[in-house]
């Protein structure tokens, strides 16, 4: 949260360059004052610079918004984003600049990119691309004290977070920390049903045990037992997901890429019958 707040100045502060390239995101149950929350993140003196509400990632209105509010503040809309608009949203959360005419100019113009998003879910589940999490910030809420809330001086914060951003806080995340996300932001993924079958019907072996499937050994395994339509792609982001070591081997005498897998025995799908 604290590297968030930062990079709000810093976005903000900077005409050239994307700064702010999380999107905090606050989940959990419905009439937990999520929303109302993040809306007081923003200084009552730039409420006008504060836009809530659902967008468009493909419109080119959004564009106008990236580049006139200070704060995005998406409004239980992420779960609802298909893929294309999810990948989108991600591009237009570390967009440097943005391009757009604006009403009764002749010609488009490029401007800076000035917004900071933030979001919240009703539930949990909101994330559907393994390899995407890094661009959101997820917290669970059980409860807010939204009165308490509404005291906090939120200029304060912020000539804090001006005095750590001049000071030269590192307000991005390393490496090591973009790890660390990814692994604290499982409990936010959607769970697809090849993950799930995954995990029901197979396991690691030892690491001297010579058991190797390619991906469509799984798939096809998988499909014996569910009138579903499995996917390839989502069953290959499910095998590195569960952490299953993919090496390759020659088959026949040509490298494929497989991976170090079993069966679970009993065949847990025909003993849950």
């Amino acid at each position: 949260m604290t590297k968030w707040l930062i990079a709000v100045v810093a976005n903000a502060m900077d005409d050239l360059f994307c700064r702010n390239h999380t999107c905090l995101v606050l989940t959990g149950e419905q009439g937990k004052f999520k929303t109302t929350f993040l809306d007081l993140l923003c200084p009552v003196e730039l409420k006008a610079y504060l836009f809530t509400g659902t967008i468009d990632p493909q419109n080119k209105d959004t564009q106008t918004l990236i580049a006139e509010y200070l704060f995005i503040n998406i409004d239980d809309q992420l779960k609802a984003l298909n893929k294309r608009d999810e990948n989108e949203l991600k591009n237009l959360i570390t967009t440097p600049r943005v391009k757009y005419r604006r009403p009764y100019d002749t010609y488009i113009e490029e401007y800076p990119h000035l917004a900071s998003f933030m979001a919240s879910v009703n539930g949990n589940d909101f994330l559907t691309d393994p390899t995407g999490s890094r661009r959101f910030l997820p917290f669970e809420v059980e409860a807010i004290d939204i009165e308490a809330a509404k005291q906090v001086d939120i200029n304060k914060v912020y000539s804090e977070a001006w005095w750590y951003w001049e000071s030269g806080y590192r307000y991005w995340f390393d490496d090591a920390e973009i790890a660390e996300l990814h692994r604290e932001s499982e409990g936010f993924h959607v769970q697809t049903v090849e993950y799930e079958m995954l995990l029901k019907g197979f396991e690691k072996p030892s690491p001297t045990e010579e058991s190797y499937m390619t991906t469509s050994e799984v798939l096809n395994y998988l499909r014996g037992y569910t009138t579903l339509n499995l996917s390839e792609k989502r069953m290959g982001e499910a095998l590195r997901k569960a952490g299953f070591e993919r090496k390759s081997r020659r088959i026949g005498g040509n490298p494929m890429y497989v991976y170090h897998i079993r069966k679970v025995f009993p065949n847990p799908f025909i003993s849950s019958f």
